[in-house]
């Protein structure tokens, strides 16, 4: 059929068609720029009533003689548009969060009433020379508010003239909208002075004032950045934890206020310089260069951004810090790069013996040399152990022979994700390789296959690299509640301490014995639940070679356990050897088995656990103190109870002294006990610089406020000393076979009124 056969037969529907895509895109353009009735109601209450971000195409504001105007950019790869801002004929990107704050007040802003047209005196409202001005540009339509002067109320509020199209009215808003609104045109330029985000970035290079080194990402893909020429230890790996800390203090730098060019030119002092290399090759280097005091600003110091444009501001001096370090500071000790989380797999060798162990749920998994899964604690602890290698130093890398490198003696492979650093990529596999080599006196060579270099392990350390028997042990290596202890006996050379559980659940000393001595409850139960259950820090040989100081234990500790779910009644020993990093090794009598143990056991065990509260008293229950200084010549100072309070006896006005004396006794704490039996010369107890008698009544709250002699406390105080890191003060009370450390914040006010 021809076209003209086709038109005539079909023209009323070809008419009809026409008609309606013409008047479809009238409406679509005219509507455009106009307000719906449906926008109309929705935002009856809103200071504006059309509001549409997504076709923003310009926005300006403006206070007194200073504009901004932001502007979108084109779409990027990912089809994102982002807002810039130009001030002073100068493109900045914008403040994104200044900007998202102030559309989402024009969209939401609300007034408070609408005010007739002709009841408005523009001049005397402000709107001639309006305190701000906001023109948001849209197609087709252009909406501009003018903030003016006061309005009569609410106090704060302001008379705004809104435009949009061919609409005016007048309106009041609130003293908060109008802050909101009124804006300062330079808060919408982005604070951000490093102009890409380090996550872009190739090549970091550092020049400060110890010296020029670089960062460099690895062109494999991986993730662990190395030191660049023109470094000393070019190709060594840098610290994870080092460049994450330079990464987090990158993101950080922000313009505290901007400066023009010739005030930066004058106040800065060029001493440290960050050029970053984009991994874009397409796009320039960025160079930041920081130094010298902020102009009126001293605590801040002046960044100029050179390059790829020009900017200069005052940043915080914690960013010149962090150019500031030396390149030591970021030459990677650790033997791993991967964190215990990202780990999924890992295995060791050594000759013909093998483990593997790969993460199943929230445990693991086994493959070699059995088949069976792994508690998520045994998991860890050996994963931490792992982790924990850091070399004491580096090895010369050029006669791996001689260091039993080649061949190795073992070898350890760990699998670890690595994040994708595509936004439309999924996890890959970091795999790191370690071959371990003969030991070289106290140190164990181990090759780190990712960059070459030879670490100094530890020796001690360094077992964790071989399969053995306690690779994958439980860490619980005496398991059993604290609830289930009978008896403690703890004993350290010649001293020997044994507390017995009571059916109250405290402790009864049984030896040592002594005049009024007695077990401390706090530092019996501080001992129980720091060794029950006893979980290892971490497992260390299969057997005592004699370099661990058991063969004479510094400490044995005896608990006798109470009969359990699965085991009877027992008595287990642990003996701790030498002190090490970390704790102290030990071992369990009766298993080969060397660990290391917290070192809050040692200190729970290393101590006299006596009894501290025999210094303790009621105040309220004082009848008389008196304050013997050991020189006889001057006399002692006594308190005698007057009512509610202890006064000075022939100083009665003398309260703030009084109350000191009175909280003091009532703080008389000691830190623990150091010896048993009569005092010890050096504590200076023969002739003590203070005793201090107290006289208190009786028990019987009904009877009257008399002294009773049998209550009555004496305490001297000694020499000083230090104790555990105290200044103390050695003393005893009378009756008690022991003398007490007491710091000497506690005892001043005492030693005071002696001296």
């Amino acid at each position: 059929m021809s076209f003209a056969k086709f038109a005539k037969k079909h023209a009323t529907t070809l008419v009809l068609c026409v008609l309606s895509i013409s008047a479809g895109a009238y409406v679509f353009v005219v509507d455009r720029g106009s307000v719906t009735t449906e926008e109309a109601e929705q935002r009856k209450k809103n200071v504006v009533l059309a509001w549409r971000p997504d076709e923003i195409t310009e926005l300006v504001v403006e206070q007194g003689a200073s504009s901004a105007k932001l502007t979108r950019t084109p779409p990027d790869a990912l089809g994102q548009r982002f807002w810039e801002v130009t001030i002073g004929g100068e493109r900045f990107p914008a403040e994104a969060q200044i900007v998202d704050q102030l559309l989402g007040t024009l969209e939401f802003a609300t007034r408070e009433r609408v005010l007739a047209p002709d009841s408005v005196d523009r001049a005397a409202s402000g709107l001639d020379a309006p305190r701000a001005r906001i023109v948001v540009t849209t197609p087709g339509r252009t909406t501009t508010l003018a903030i003016g002067g006061p309005a009569p109320t609410p106090a704060g509020a302001a008379i705004i003239e809104v435009h949009e199209g061919d609409r005016t009215s007048f309106q009041v808003i609130t003293k908060e909208l109008v802050t909101a609104l009124a804006i300062d045109p330079s808060s919408l330029r982005s604070r951000d002075l490093l102009p890409y985000p380090a996550s872009d970035v190739a090549r970091f290079e550092i020049e400060g004032p110890n010296g020029k080194y670089a960062l460099a990402r690895p062109t494999d893909g991986g993730d662990a950045l190395k030191l660049d020429g023109p470094a000393k230890e070019a190709g060594r790996r840098a610290s994870r934890t080092a460049t994450d800390e330079l990464f987090d203090t990158l993101s950080r730098v922000r313009a505290d206020a901007f400066l023009s060019d010739e005030a930066a030119r004058r106040a800065s002092t060029p001493t440290a310089t960050l050029t970053m290399s984009p991994t874009d090759a397409t796009k320039p280097k960025g160079t930041l260069v920081l130094g010298g005091a902020c102009p009126d600003k001293p605590d801040l110091v002046v960044a100029l951004q050179t390059a790829p444009t020009r900017a200069a501001a005052c940043v915080s001096t914690t960013f010149l810090d962090a150019l500031s370090k030396p390149e030591s500071a970021f030459v990677d000790r650790n033997a791993f790069f991967a964190t215990i989380d990202e780990i999924h797999e890992v295995t060791l060798t050594a000759g013909d013996r093998r483990i593997e162990l790969a993460r199943k749920g929230t445990g693991f998994h086994e493959r070699a040399p059995e088949d069976r899964d792994i508690e998520g604690a045994t998991g860890r602890l050996f994963l931490e152990s792992l982790l924990a290698l850091r070399a004491k130093d580096f090895l010369p890398a050029d006669d791996r022979a001689s260091l039993g490198l080649d061949p190795p003696q073992g070898k350890v492979r760990i699998v670890s994700v690595l994040p994708s650093r595509s936004p439309d990529g999924g996890d890959d596999d970091r795999i790191e390789e370690l071959l371990v080599g003969k030991p070289q006196g106290d140190v164990v060579p181990v090759l780190r296959t990712s960059d070459g270099a030879v670490l100094a392990i530890p020796a001690d350390r360094a077992r964790a690299l071989f399969p053995s028997k306690i690779t994958l042990r439980s860490p619980t290596v005496i398991d059993a509640p604290e609830t289930s202890l009978r008896a403690l006996r703890i004993t350290e050379g010649d001293r020997v301490q044994h507390l017995e559980r009571t059916p109250e659940g405290g402790f009864a000393l049984e030896e040592p014995r002594g005049k009024n001595l007695a077990a401390d409850l706090g530092f019996g139960t501080e001992l129980a639940t720091s060794l029950l259950p006893l979980r290892v820090e971490r497992f260390v040989a299969e057997r005592d070679d004699g370099s661990f100081g058991l063969a004479n234990p510094r400490i044995v500790i005896e608990a006798d356990l109470a009969a359990g779910k699965d085991a009877g009644a027992r008595t287990v020993r642990l003996l701790l050897g030498a002190p090490t990093t970390g704790g102290s090794f030990a071992r369990i009598d009766g298993d080969d088995a060397v660990f290391v143990i917290d070192p809050k056991i040692e200190s729970a065990a290393g101590k006299w656990l006596l009894d501290r509260s025999i210094f303790t008293l009621d105040v309220a229950e004082i009848q008389k103190v008196t304050i013997t200084p050991s020189d006889k010549r001057k006399p002692p100072l006594v308190l005698d109870r007057a009512g509610d309070a202890l006064r000075i006896r022939g100083d009665e006005a003398a309260t703030a002294k009084a109350a000191a004396i009175r909280d003091a006794l009532a703080d008389l704490v000691p830190e623990g006990a150091v010896s048993v039996g009569p005092p010890r010369k050096e504590e200076g107890l023969d002739s003590p610089a203070v005793v201090i008698t107290i006289e208190r009544r009786g028990l019987d709250p009904d009877a009257p406020a008399t002294v009773d002699p049998q209550r009555t406390l004496r305490i001297s105080l000694g020499a000083g000393d230090a104790f555990r890191g105290t200044n103390i003060t050695y003393a005893r009370r009378d009756g008690v076979d022991a003398t007490y450390a007491i710091a000497q914040a506690k005892t001043r006010v005492f030693l005071d009124l002696a001296r």
